[in-house]
């Protein structure tokens, strides 16, 4: 096995697939990246940690076929600190040892035979969609953050996706707090489809998307696993068993009050209020009157903090406690310059929307006094 690669490139390579490289596994091989050469095709890269699998090409000049596994760690700290120069990659298949020169720097690294790699599953689905990936990547950024961590309860540390005819909705909850996204699906499906990508799903491909590349994204979908391919970048994830609780049942359908405000303003408040209140319950207390709404910390051994905002009021005054962070995770996604807070009562969610496009649903359980 034989091959010359720009350095650049082949770090680039290595970057996509690893992030599918198992951390800690009774599999050894499954914290290599496997490596193949084909003449007339190029390098091919695999990382596999049994949960996601990621596929990606790359163009080399081949020499001699073949292929081999090398640890990620040592491979991709090798190749980052290379010189950007071609880099010659020859694999000894027997003894499974590898030679990496870079102009003057000179490598050797102990691999693991190919064969024993295990290969990503044949993806055999019933449901395949196109869209186009920035949409998909902003839908992820909505709700990804809103995953929980209990693995008690898989089916909330991941979201569900939902299909139809006309949109493709994304939720995420921990029950204390729900994201909803939707965008339109423009793919012609037969029958409404319901699965979990699991939360590291979420956020792999949300950093693997490119912000600079709109080109679409196919989607796969089976019983088991669900396949991405972008970017040139196949990546595929096994999907969550279990059942997602009813979160339409949550879902406020009317309110007692309408708030715009600029969500910048806003975000920079909570923060500064909560340098108070985390060293306490970490609650903020949001009291919202006809033109202000005042944002304040629990008084503690600390100290106390209050920030008042400019507002935009439609019905009732309100008084509502909240998680600080519950409300700062979602002002750092959205890109609105105002967005709306809904509100029913102090016993009632608190939700957020954009102001434009009514296909975003954040919603906050409040925290009740004494708890």
């Amino acid at each position: 096995m034989l091959f010359n690669i720009f350095q650049k490139d082949f770090y680039n390579g290595i970057q996509i697939v690893e992030k599918a490289v198992s951390s800690k596994s009774t599999m050894t091989i499954l914290t290599g990246i496997y490596i193949e050469a084909i003449l007339d095709k190029g390098i091919h890269l695999i990382a596999n940690n049994l949960e996601i699998g990621i596929e990606y090409w790359l163009d080399a000049e081949i020499k001699e076929e073949g292929a081999i596994v090398l640890p990620a760690v040592q491979l991709t700290n090798i190749i980052r600190e290379l010189p950007a120069a071609d880099v010659l990659f020859k694999a000894d298949m027997e003894h499974f040892n590898v030679n990496i020169n870079c102009l003057n720097s000179e490598f050797n690294i102990k691999g693991f035979e190919a064969d024993e790699f295990p290969q990503l599953p044949e993806i055999k689905g019933s449901y395949s969609l196109k869209i186009p990936s920035l949409n998909y990547k902003e839908m992820i950024d909505e709700v990804k953050f809103a995953t929980s961590n209990d693995q008690t309860q898989p089916a909330l540390t991941g979201g569900l996706m939902s299909i139809n005819d006309n949109s493709i909705n994304l939720v995420t909850t921990n029950t204390y707090r729900l994201a909803f996204s939707k965008i339109n699906n423009t793919s012609s499906i037969d029958q409404n489809i319901n699965v979990i990508l699991p939360g590291n799903t979420l956020n792999e491909l949300s950093h693997l998307i490119d912000n600079d590349n709109n080109e679409d994204l196919t989607m796969l979908i089976s019983e088991n696993y669900i396949r991405f391919n972008f970017n040139d970048i196949v990546f595929i994830s096994r999907l969550i068993e279990g059942k997602f609780p009813n979160y339409q049942q949550v879902l406020p359908d009317s309110s007692n009050t309408k708030v715009k405000i600029d969500r910048t303003e806003f975000s920079k408040a909570v923060k500064r209020v909560s340098l108070i209140a985390r060293h306490d319950t970490n609650v903020v207390t949001l009291i919202i009157n006809q033109n202000w709404m005042d944002i304040k910390s629990n008084k503690s051994d600390i100290g106390n903090a209050h920030e008042t905002i400019e507002i935009e009021l439609e019905g009732d005054t309100q008084k509502i406690d909240v998680d600080a962070n519950y409300l700062m995770d979602v002002l750092k996604v959205l890109k609105e310059d105002t967005i709306v807070i809904e509100l029913i009562g102090s016993l009632n969610p608190l939700t957020i929307k954009k102001q434009i496009n009514g296909d975003y649903i954040y919603l906050i359980m409040p925290v009740r006094p004494g708890a």
